[in-house]
């Protein structure tokens, strides 16, 4: 495990208005398309998106995918100290459907696959990688997938959340699960139509023909190494 500034003490006041701004915002966002079981925002508690928000075609459909790895935590955020780290292991998406099985390699051996990267989050200092990884490459995804994730870590890896930080060791790491949500086109909430065109705009590229996977069956200890993160420096 490389010698990590766990306490994080650069973290200027900017970087902490930045963040308390991003999650207000996604707090925003989120009401629309996800809800949560409890305030713990656990992966494994998260309810899946309302059913009027989601499809209504039961046939297979060509979309981008966003996946949230499941650790076990008290926050929606992480993120890994030394992107290296996490990048030397191996990510892997399978979309099982009728026996058929289609394998997604997300990452390997120190390289993200063509057509993957990870979700663009401000608070991360150089070097460091969020927790979800999204594509910009379509998929077929439909409704009654049975989906698996399989991550291969080579060496502990640290990382930190809003309020704490943790090393996920090293390991082979299983679950499974279903989608959270499987959107088609973007219904403009009543409320967000007053919003300018270019935010309009951004929430359609955000959303239109994308599948999310953030529920899944079982989650991925990390072991809490303080109660200090983003928010407490």
């Amino acid at each position: 495990m490389k010698d990590t500034d766990m306490i994080r003490g650069q973290r200027t006041p900017h970087n902490i208005r930045t963040l308390m701004g991003l999650i207000a915002k996604s707090i925003c966002i989120s009401m629309v398309v996800l809800m949560t079981a409890d305030n713990r925002g656990y992966a494994l508690d998260m309810a899946k998106m309302p059913k009027e928000n989601q499809t209504t075609n039961a046939q297979p459909e060509m979309r981008t995918i966003s996946v949230k790895l499941p650790l076990r935590q008290t926050e929606h955020h992480w993120t890994f100290m030394h992107r290296e780290d996490i990048l030397a292991g191996r990510l892997v998406l399978r979309i099982i459907r009728g026996g058929q099985t289609n394998e997604i390699v997300i990452f390997s051996s120190g390289k993200m696959s063509e057509g993957w990267e990870p979700m663009a989050f401000p608070i991360p200092k150089a070097g460091e990688i969020y927790f979800e990884f999204n594509s910009s490459s379509k998929y077929e995804t439909a409704p009654n997938d049975r989906v698996e994730l399989e991550l291969n870590v080579k060496q502990d890896v640290d990382g930190i959340g809003p309020t704490q930080t943790g090393v996920l060791r090293a390991g082979t790491y299983k679950t499974d699960g279903d989608y959270s949500g499987l959107l088609d086109g973007y219904k403009i909430p009543e409320q967000f139509k007053a919003f300018p065109k270019e935010t309009i705009d951004k929430l359609r590229k955000q959303f239109e023909f994308k599948a999310f996977l953030e529920s899944w069956q079982e989650q991925w200890d990390l072991r809490i190494t303080s109660g200090q993160g983003w928010l407490s420096q």
